[in-house]
């Protein structure tokens, strides 16, 4: 049976995972453990083949993709919302609520898992505001995202505590890369007796002087956008450091 698999899977593997994944040769609980994995995989191939506009990727591209897949499913970062990381829930959180507790409570310097300092100022506020029309974080009372004040005090757990942080490299100019981290946790929550999952984001870049800062944070209720968001990184891991940060571009 097994050598008929490989023949069948070299002609049409599609059809063939479909039928092994539905066949007796799996469990019910290992078959969707396999579907998603594959699922992600297939899902983040999609997402690279959108962005560079080739109908056919590198093997190895695909690859790395199911090996990004597999770090999602491996070593997330979960936590749940409880008292000080849920308390600008359960009530209208204002704009200048938000935004008198990203100054006293958010602002200011946070060091993460590797120890590495994170700064956070002024123009990290602007991720409070979000224009439907550009998407850009232009700071009007009409912009103003409740959903994101009311998350606030998740950037610096987040940041301290996450260790599910992926790297991409953009291009600045021609020839300049700048790198850009994000920091990603899976949150679960109870609000109003229900529970929600979120999958939530911080991005990070180098600045000035090659510091660190935090961007924006947002986040999604949709497996499938978190996918898109980090669908061209890769992990980081600590011994990538000197690479990851070699030759780095201009601000």
């Amino acid at each position: 049976m097994s050598t008929n698999v490989i023949t069948v899977a070299q002609n049409d593997p599609i059809k063939e995972l479909n039928a092994l994944l539905t066949s007796s040769l799996f469990s019910r609980q290992n078959a969707e453990k396999v579907a998603r994995v594959c699922y992600d995989a297939s899902r983040l191939v999609y997402e690279r083949q959108k962005r560079s506009g080739k109908s056919i990727l590198k093997t190895k591209e695909v690859s790395n993709a199911l090996l990004l897949a597999e770090t999602l499913h491996a070593s997330a970062f979960r936590f749940v919302a409880l008292g000080p990381l849920i308390q600008l829930f359960g009530h209208d959180c204002s704009e200048q609520t938000a935004v008198q507790y990203f100054g006293e409570r958010v602002m200011g310097e946070v060091v993460d898992k590797y120890g590495r300092k994170v700064i956070i100022d002024e123009d990290g506020m602007k991720s409070l505001y979000k224009d439907s029309t550009s998407g850009g974080h232009v700071v009007a009372p009409e912009n103003y995202e409740e959903v994101r004040g009311k998350r606030l005090p998740w950037i610096r757990h987040t940041i301290e505590n996450s260790d599910a942080v992926y790297v991409e490299e953009e291009l600045i100019g021609r020839v300049g890369i700048r790198r850009k981290y994000f920091y990603t946790a899976i949150v679960t929550f109870l609000h109003k007796q229900k529970e929600f999952t979120s999958y939530y984001v911080v991005l990070v870049r180098k600045g000035k002087n090659q510091a660190l800062k935090m961007v924006t944070a947002f986040s999604m209720f949709e497996r499938d956008g978190f996918l898109h968001t980090i669908a061209s990184s890769q992990r980081y891991v600590e011994q990538n450091t000197t690479v990851i940060e070699a030759n780095p571009g201009p601000e």
